[in-house]
């Protein structure tokens, strides 16, 4: 956990570091700016989409898209505590958008029992 001290105040370095901090989370398969793309963070020459920094007292925004390897709460509450912590104790609001269902390998039927 970074100390206030090495606490970024650039928020477009914070906004690098919170994406690739939910990133990182095994059961995050990717950001994602919601419905209009509105949560981005926009970087010189590039959009950062599924994070946005809150100015003032506004929260952190993040979109993201889960895989069902844990339950999806206790990803919302980890993700939250470790973007807090990032960003000095600032509110973070995730929504997740949508999850990431493995891909099911079908095959021709089994035969019938009997």
């Amino acid at each position: 956990m970074a100390r206030p001290a090495e606490i970024s105040t650039d928020p477009d370095s914070l906004a690098e570091r919170v994406a690739a901090t939910v990133i990182a989370h095994p059961a995050v398969a990717r950001l994602d700016g919601g419905l209009f793309g509105s949560v981005a963070t926009y970087l010189p020459g590039r959009r950062l989409v599924g994070v946005r920094i809150g100015q003032g007292a506004e929260p952190v925004e993040l979109g993201v898209v889960v895989r069902l390897t844990s339950r999806i709460p206790d990803v919302v509450a980890d993700l939250r505590r470790e973007v807090s912590a990032l960003c000095g104790g600032a509110a973070v609001d995730i929504t997740v958008s949508d999850v990431d269902v493995p891909a099911i390998a079908v095959g021709p039927p089994a035969p019938p029992a009997g």
